[in-house]
């Protein structure tokens, strides 16, 4: 069996259980790029009995693929859609990410939910605060109906200075019965009387760190070759020596996998080893002085090595970590 993925079916249901009771609010679960990298069918499957509010994809494939899978919790596509009359007939809420966008919304003369995304300074995309008198006018004599408003904040020091201009939004647009959204991972706890949902993707997998939340993720394999080497053999595509006598244990994963080539890369058993040579594009070779047997595990992402202190010894993020993980590693529930 090739490396794979387990996802801790409690510790998810405790998180979204944590999140929902701290923020005192309804719950948008982020599920976007395969749920994080945790898996979406699997991700969705758990939290769908919870009824949270509604699931957030990025693409139109990813809503699909939950519809097909027959969960029909709310779903909240974030980005653009080029197929109007497939969102229409699996409806799902589109988001008014633009003027532009919402005139080609329009044109399709299809009817739709949709969230309108206010730009109050990510500057990524979203209309402003000028441009809501516009969008009203369009949105009146259209067939879209809009269920939610919201905006992405950039980061906690900038929250209230987006949430002054978000305010200044809503007293333009009429939001009685809307969903409100401005909360995400980092800011969930924090009290805001003008919303009433909150927009969660990294706390729900337990990546943030926080106090009871709980990582759903470990990633583990077994070895696939092991070969008797001598100081001075060499290993990979680059040559490596290695420094001792021991033993080269080949993995069942490289970087067609998720594996940064260029990754610190180390995994866990019985102690650190660290990897020997290139990391190939299905294999990586670790080095240990130790013999193991075929049966012995590897840990590479689990207790002893935690998402986020690899995103920080990489010096990345730990989104960037999971989002990476290949679809074609397996995801088990356990």
């Amino acid at each position: 069996m090739r490396a794979y993925i387990e996802i801790d079916k409690q510790n998810l249901i405790d998180n979204y259980k944590k999140i929902k009771e701290q923020a005192n609010k309804d719950v948008i679960c982020v599920v976007k790029s395969n749920a994080y990298g945790h898996g979406l069918l699997e991700v969705t499957k758990i939290l769908s009995p919870l009824n949270p509010k509604m699931f957030a994809v990025s693409t139109i494939e990813e809503a699909i693929m939950i519809r097909k899978s027959l969960i029909f919790t709310p779903i909240l596509l974030l980005g653009n859609c080029s197929s109007f009359s497939i969102a229409s007939s699996y409806r799902i809420t589109l988001t008014i990410t633009s003027i532009e966008y919402l005139k080609k919304m329009i044109k399709s003369n299809l009817p739709f939910f949709a969230h309108l995304l206010i730009n109050t300074g990510m500057n990524r995309d979203g209309i402003k605060v000028e441009e809501i008198n516009e969008a009203i006018k369009l949105i009146q004599k259209s067939k879209i109906i809009v269920k939610g408003i919201f905006t992405h904040i950039t980061n906690v020091e900038h929250y209230e200075e987006q949430c002054e201009v978000f305010n200044k939004a809503l007293e333009l647009f009429p939001h009685e019965k809307l969903i409100i959204h401005i909360a995400a991972s980092s800011t969930y706890k924090i009290k805001n009387d003008t919303t009433n949902a909150v927009r969660v993707g990294l706390a729900l997998y337990g990546l943030t760190g926080e106090d009871g939340l709980k990582p759903i993720m470990s990633l583990s394999c077994e070895y696939c070759c092991k070969i008797a080497v001598k100081k001075g053999d060499l290993v990979s595509y680059n040559n490596e020596p290695c420094l001792e006598d021991g033993y080269i244990y080949t993995l069942p994963i490289g970087y067609a996998d998720g594996i940064f080539r260029s990754s610190d890369f180390e995994v866990y058993c019985d102690g650190l080893i660290s990897k020997i040579g290139n990391i190939c594009m299905d294999h990586t070779m670790i080095f240990s002085n130790k013999e193991f047997d075929s049966h012995k595990k590897f840990e590479l992402i689990g207790e002893h090595l935690k998402v986020i202190d690899i995103a920080n010894k990489n010096a990345t993020i730990p989104y960037e970590i999971v989002a990476k993980l290949s679809p074609r590693l397996k995801r088990v529930v356990k």
